[in-house]
């Protein structure tokens, strides 16, 4: 797993040292030249990627309901006051420390999740095959870390109570359907499977009407076709409604159980370097995403 390897942890640590020493948007191009190869213009942003780095640098940590939104736990008050408390997963317990996790009276199955960063997650299959103290220790080592400070995703370092949730199991092989949606409109889905498991992810973009989109992430295997729930119209309404307050999100879903939950709000898919092959989707993305009133607002 990356995250484990020597390389990986070494970088976290240049990342977070680099971060009291340059600024944001030094870092942020810095970035960007080392995993897309390109210039970020940030003064008139043109692409997908380079207005998701206007975003994640001056408008999202600026704004409450993307700071309340990112946040793990409170998120799901922010769903509920959308009208939308009935697709939330159950939740099973909430802690501020590590400590107060009573594992005896926790579930056979369960999920575990830092609330203040992405991949925080901590898939729990059968309890008695699992280490109560190394998931703890992960955990503790989560906790303490500011996940902004990695990629310059500010809004995360936003997030001031860094707690623990545990919400239900929901099976093993879960299938995500992602919808992009620009301006309050959904316009794009890439669905992605066995997330939770060793081998290699499954994901393929698609449009609204589930055609094939023929756009790749060369770090995932490829789905060629999109099954349609019967409540697929379901879930795209969920998506329009909940995009309603933001320039742009990823409302992301999962589908189990013959039905959908409620996954999360992503503001910065790929923290603004998503790699597009081919690339000009990157171009098409961007000029479908209007933000130059808030860039007018941000420069008057």
């Amino acid at each position: 797993m990356e995250r484990d390897s020597l390389l990986y942890k070494l970088r976290r640590k240049t990342q977070v040292a680099a971060r009291y020493v340059l600024s944001d948007e030094t870092l942020s191009k810095i970035y960007y030249r080392l995993v897309l190869g390109k210039t970020l213009h940030l003064k008139d942003p043109k692409t997908f990627n380079e207005k998701i780095q206007w975003l994640k640098l001056y408008y999202y940590p600026n704004d409450k309901n993307v700071i309340k939104a990112t946040d793990k736990y409170t998120v799901r008050d922010y769903i509920k006051e959308k009208g939308y408390g009935r697709i939330l997963n159950k939740l099973i317990g909430v802690w501020d420390d590590v400590n107060d996790i009573n594992w005896e009276q926790l579930p056979s199955q369960f999920v575990l999740k830092c609330t203040h960063g992405c991949a925080y997650n901590i898939v729990v299959s059968n309890k008695e095959e699992a280490n109560e103290k190394k998931i703890k220790k992960q955990l503790r080592k989560w906790q303490k870390e500011d996940f902004g400070n990695f990629n310059i995703e500010i809004h995360y370092s936003k997030i001031k109570s860094h707690r623990i949730i545990c919400e239900e199991f929901l099976g093993d092989v879960i299938t995500d359907y992602k919808f992009f949606c620009f301006n309050g409109e959904p316009q794009f889905i890439y669905v992605s499977t066995d997330l939770i498991h060793d081998r290699q992810a499954q994901l393929g973009f698609f449009t609204l009407d589930g055609e094939k989109i023929p756009l790749k992430r060369d770090d995932y295997a490829d789905i060629e076709q999109m099954e349609k729930p019967s409540f697929f119209n379901d879930i795209y309404i969920a998506a329009k409604d909940l995009s309603q307050d933001f320039p742009f999100v990823r409302v992301d879903f999962f589908i189990a159980n013959n039905t959908f939950y409620f996954a999360e709000l992503t503001f910065t898919p790929g923290a603004g370097m998503m790699p597009f092959n081919p690339d000009l989707y990157d171009q098409e993305w961007g000029e479908m995403l209007h933000i130059e009133h808030l860039i007018n607002n941000e420069d008057a």
